[in-house]
């Protein structure tokens, strides 16, 4: 219960969101300009600040990655043995598989900074580099191997990762770190005051993006989708974690990461690459609900 109520701010900005869209003055291009300012600037922004300036030595790091990236390939290989067993059709999969494997960092980062504090954020921000690149990749390959004649070559999977204003941005803060150049205070302070920003706008725009009409159909694929993103995966991600020797903060941080709800970029994906859009959207809207509930009680079992 105290989990809940502490990420109860987290969601209620999500729901102030969806009210906003309804009555607010922003139509759904001025929500667009909000999460592509927020995807392009602030998030980056604020990975560059923690990932930079947060002393990580403390923290088991590389079993961290370990846990979180080897949770997302098994759920992966799994949805590969299930979509021969059931012969879901190509457009639903891909919607499936991203629905799957894909996380949502302005929920993920908000909640860490909630519960967790500055080290948390920059934990999750470990978390961002870790597996967003991996995600990515894979979906990109997903989609184009089952809409597109053939699947995206490396080189086509590479300057779509590096194209990615987030993982830029975690490269940059890590190259900092690694390095010990770190921040001078007044690029932080710069940074400090576009990363106030960040989480606010994006879990706004979190619930200006949620769609209640697009869960109509497909409840099958619906329902597995959800199931291996918010129960699978982050079960796989203790069982792992553990005997790897994870505790503490960053065993909770590496589990609620691989337990939030998909990318809205999902959404992007499956209509720019021929993907089941209607399918993606559904599958956002209620990942978003139900991981109000879910990622307090996993939380609260460990």
């Amino acid at each position: 219960m105290t989990t809940l109520l502490t990420l109860l701010p987290v969601f209620g900005l999500i729901l102030v969101g969806v009210v906003l869209r309804r009555v607010g003055p922003l139509d759904d291009g001025g929500w667009r300009a909000v999460e592509q300012l927020t995807y392009w600037l602030l998030l980056p922004a604020l990975l560059v600040l923690k990932l930079g300036s947060t002393d990580l030595s403390a923290y088991a790091i590389g079993p961290m990655v370990m846990a979180m990236a080897g949770a997302v390939l098994i759920v992966t290989a799994v949805l590969v043995v299930i979509r021969r067993l059931t012969g879901i059709g190509n457009p639903a999969y891909t919607s499936v598989i991203q629905g799957a494997i894909r996380q949502n960092t302005y929920i993920g980062v908000a909640s860490v900074g909630v519960l967790y504090g500055p080290d948390g954020e920059a934990l999750a921000a470990v978390g961002i580099a870790a597996v967003i690149p991996l995600v990515n990749a894979l979906s990109v390959w997903f989609l184009t191997r089952m809409i597109g004649d053939t699947p995206a070559s490396l080189g086509t999977v590479a300057k779509a990762l590096a194209r990615n204003p987030i993982i830029i941005a975690c490269l940059i803060g890590i190259a900092l770190n690694v390095t010990g150049v770190g921040l001078n205070p007044l690029i932080s302070d710069g940074l400090d005051l576009l990363a106030r920003g960040a989480l606010a706008l994006g879990l706004l725009a979190v619930g200006a993006g949620l769609r209640a009409r697009a869960v109509r159909e497909q409840w099958g694929a619906l329902l597995l989708s959800n199931a291996m993103k918010l129960v699978v995966v982050p079960g796989l991600t203790l069982a792992l974690a553990v005997p790897l020797g994870l505790t503490g903060t960053t065993l909770a941080v590496a589990i609620l990461f691989n337990a939030l709800p998909s990318s809205a970029s999902s959404y992007v994906f499956a209509r720019a690459l021929g993907g089941d859009a209607e399918l993606m959207a559904g599958i956002l809207s209620t990942q978003v609900v139900l991981s109000a509930i879910s990622i307090p009680l996993l939380l609260s079992l460990l």
